[in-house]
């Protein structure tokens, strides 16, 4: 998809596609009992996610421009996490008060209001060229992206990052609801908190990156991620819940600045900036996938807290290579990069 991206100039439409995309899969999980349609309809929701990373990042490259990438992206994050904490928030009520049929009514209108949102989006401000990060050059895809060891110490990190993340709010919201506690009601309160802080937390990652650099914001949430999972590990109440949560929202909403700002930095002048994008969060969507099959063969023989403690050693895992790898590679933070759009309206 982030290879598509880098050539395609209908950018807004495709935003618009992956969107309702989403709320037509959404639609269709509660609509039919049928495994198959349910299948499908996941299969359309994971494509339509998938894209909207790259596409965003895409949209916003091209209208501030390198320079100012990082600063919009970490404005970018906060407004997410606001609409994730809100949808979390409207999702846990719906659920709990009037099924699940109510959170897909839901999850449409929103689609209809971004659609709307992204309607007032002048396409005549998008340079596609600087939204792939330069002109590109006879090289492939395939090659550009296995070529760039930068980006390959980054996927692999961000690898770990996820495989440690991923599972934890699922798994801690498991446990709580094997204690006794209402799985709707528990799941909306954790994911509201952790969606709250991560606003800040973007937020926040722009400052640290000036000072510090990207890489630096990187290796904090890595930090944080593994507190997150010792923490996680003696949650037995909600006092130490709440804490946790609290960490995620840290630690996401700082990588959920630093990725694509170190991806645009990497992939500055190649041409292929979504395609790296793109390369990154297939590292990110396998970690997703990779956390919650070792936690729960974890949890299965060992029980949840050990499961905790095991994605808290692959994220340090992750904090090793990364900080190993950028010395071996020789790469150095860059900083002060995020004031002032580099990149005239056209």
């Amino acid at each position: 998809m982030g290879a598509l991206i880098d050539r395609t100039a209908y950018k807004r439409a495709a935003l618009a596609t992956a969107v309702l995309g989403i709320a037509a899969g959404a639609v269709a999980l509660v609509a039919t009992n049928n495994l198959w349609l349910i299948g499908l309809s996941q299969l359309v929701i994971g494509v339509a996610d998938t894209s909207i990373a790259p596409l965003v990042a895409a949209v916003t490259l091209g209208i501030v421009g390198q320079k100012a990438y990082g600063q919009q992206v970490s404005r970018n994050e906060a407004y997410n996490h606001a609409g994730n904490a809100a949808n979390a928030a409207l999702s846990g009520v719906l659920g709990y008060t009037l099924g699940l049929g109510f959170v897909a009514i839901a999850i449409v209108v929103m689609a209809v209001a971004s659609c709307g949102v992204l309607l007032a989006i002048d396409k005549g401000r998008i340079d596609h060229a600087a939204a792939r990060g330069g002109e590109q050059d006879e090289r492939s895809t395939v090659r550009v992206l296995f070529e760039t060891k930068p980006l390959l110490l980054l996927a692999g990190t961000v690898f770990a990052y996820q495989t440690a993340n991923g599972a934890m709010l699922p798994f801690l919201a498991q446990a709580r609801t094997a204690a006794g506690a209402d799985p709707s009601l528990t799941t909306g309160v954790m994911t509201v908190v952790s969606q709250a802080t991560m606003v800040g937390a973007a937020l926040l990652a722009a400052r640290i990156a000036k000072d510090w650099g990207y890489a630096s914001v990187l290796s904090i949430a890595l930090g944080l991620v593994v507190t997150r999972g010792i923490l996680a590990a003696f949650a037995a109440s909600w006092w130490l819940v709440i804490p946790v949560q609290l960490l995620e929202g840290l630690a996401m909403g700082l990588g959920g600045v630093a990725i694509p700002a170190l991806v645009a930095e990497t992939m500055e002048g190649s041409g292929h900036a979504n395609a790296g994008l793109g390369g990154v969060m297939t590292a990110y969507g396998a970690g997703a996938t990779a956390s919650p099959l070792v936690a729960g063969l974890v949890a299965q023989y060992l029980g949840f807290s050990t499961s905790f403690i095991a994605l808290a050693a692959i994220a340090a895992g992750g904090l090793a290579v990364w900080m190993a790898g950028r010395r071996v590679l020789g790469l150095r933070d860059r900083t002060g990069q995020t004031d002032g759009a580099s990149a005239d309206p056209a």
